[in-house]
């Protein structure tokens, strides 16, 4: 059984405080994808918006009346659902990975590897 000195204690205090900051900022984050823009007087306006939070849960779903008026092209309002879900978990999931980076000062690629024991006093 390894022992765990008070430096490394110290490093995990640190490194515990920054993940509660971390965790504290992506609760709040809210990532918008829009799907198939349409002219509205003279602007662009989105058929689809999906708002998803950082653990990939669809937070909210709107669709445009105009996309709705026309049944003969449900498939192609089906297929702009699954595209802004994808944009939006694919958005989600680079702002989690800059966030991390950014607090924690570990690029996510790198966790799995810290995880198994490549952490003082973990090894």
């Amino acid at each position: 059984m390894s022992m765990v000195n008070l430096k490394d204690l110290g490093q995990y205090k640190e490194m515990f405080t920054k993940y509660k900051q971390l965790d504290k900022k992506l609760k709040s984050l809210v990532i918008r994808a829009k799907e198939w823009t349409y002219m509205e007087d003279w602007e662009e306006k989105p058929q689809v918006v999906i708002d998803i939070s950082w653990e990939m849960k669809i937070k909210d779903l709107h669709i445009n009346d105009e996309a709705l008026s026309t049944p003969s092209r449900k498939s192609e309002l089906e297929n702009l659902l699954i595209a802004a879900i994808q944009k939006a978990q694919n958005k989600a999931q680079e702002v989690v990975a800059e966030q991390t980076k950014e607090i924690l000062w570990v690029d996510t690629n790198d966790l799995a590897g810290m995880m198994s024991g490549g952490l003082p006093g973990l090894g």
